[in-house]
């Protein structure tokens, strides 16, 4: 039985050969076994049946995240930078309410001099004679010291960058200035300062006039007084000449302001070297063109001995500043002294 099987199958095999074969007798089998599917094969069809767009990147979608995310750093440099200028006013308010009432108890004090100096009419006149003589001696060393104070732009501790207490307020202005600083928009910000970094000194971000916000530093900071009265604190910044001129104003006094010329020199991308150019006095005179301005040339080596006396001996350097944040309207930056600066684009 087997045999006879395996027989037909052979027979079967030969005629369907010979049957297939053609003419030139070569051999060609009638059919051919299909391979076995693979397993890809199926989901390879259904791909084939997809869009194949839908495997590429959607870029508008892309780059609507990318101008999303832009807006939201902008809105919070936007928060932040309101709550720093208003932190930066309230301090503002609150030294000036504190100078006011500085100033009033130094008057209320003179008043009580001046009416104990009546009573002294009762003690013999030879008593009175010393104690008004003492006293004029008294008022006019504090006047002395308050005029050096108004006026001492060439004094040791004008150089000093002496830091302010400026308390809980003025912290708070200092931690906010922070933040913002780590959101600055501009990595370089002394580009084009004198031509830094090859771009053309009109593409500073610096040119122009800035007034001061906030400041630790005891040599900007102008209180009220009697003699005075307030205090107005700008600088304007040269970047072709590579200058800055402090601008301070005074509101009354024979004194109207000054004007201090600073020579800087980028050091890197963020730091520029400072070096004291001169300074201007501006006076009331009754001969304006012959004393309404006084101009005093300051060599730097004087000034970087001034500027060192207050540091400790491995501190001594040349006075620079570090840009920590800058836009178009906004400019925070440190000193070598770690006094802290704020100021807001005068338009």
């Amino acid at each position: 039985m087997k045999a006879f099987t395996f027989l037909s199958v052979a027979l079967f095999w030969v005629a369907a050969t010979s049957a297939s074969a053609p003419t030139g007798g070569s051999f060609k089998p009638a059919f051919v076994v299909a391979p076995l599917p693979s397993p890809r094969t199926k989901s390879s069809v259904r791909s084939s049946s997809i869009d194949a767009n839908t495997n590429q990147p959607d870029l508008e979608k892309f780059n609507n995240v990318i101008y999303a995310t832009d807006d939201t750093m902008d809105m919070l440099r936007g928060e932040l930078k309101g709550r720093l200028l208003k932190a930066a006013d309230n301090y503002s308010a609150m030294r000036a309410k504190t100078d006011d009432l500085v100033l009033r108890a130094k008057e209320f004090e003179e008043q009580t001099s001046t009416v104990a100096s009546k009573k002294q009419r009762l003690v013999p006149r030879l008593l009175g004679k010393i104690v008004r003589k003492i006293s004029r001696h008294k008022d006019k060393k504090n006047e002395d010291k308050n005029l050096s104070q108004s006026q001492g732009i060439l004094t040791s501790d004008s150089f000093k960058q002496m830091k302010l207490d400026v308390g809980v307020t003025g912290n708070k202005v200092i931690e906010l200035a922070e933040q913002l600083s780590l959101l600055n928009p501009t990595p370089h910000p002394t580009l084009g300062f004198k031509e830094y970094g090859g771009a053309a000194a009109n593409e500073s971000k610096l040119n122009g006039q800035w007034k001061l916000r906030f400041t630790t530093a005891s040599d900007a900071s102008f209180a009220a007084t009697k003699e005075r009265g307030l205090a107005t604190t700008s600088q304007i910044i040269n970047a072709k000449k590579g200058t800055f001129t402090n601008v301070v104003d005074f509101e009354k006094g024979k004194l109207r302001g000054f004007r201090v010329v600073v020579n800087g020199k980028p050091l890197s991308n963020t730091d520029i070297h400072l070096a004291f150019k001169s300074v201007k006095l501006l006076r009331k005179s009754r001969l304006p063109r012959l004393f309404g301005e006084i101009t005093i040339r300051l060599p730097s080596r004087v000034i970087r001995w001034l500027a060192a006396r207050n540091r400790p001996e491995d501190e001594r350097n040349a006075p620079y500043l570090s840009l920590k944040y800058l836009d178009e309207d906004l400019r925070i930056h440190t000193t070598d002294s770690n006094n802290w600066f704020v100021q807001s684009r005068i338009s």
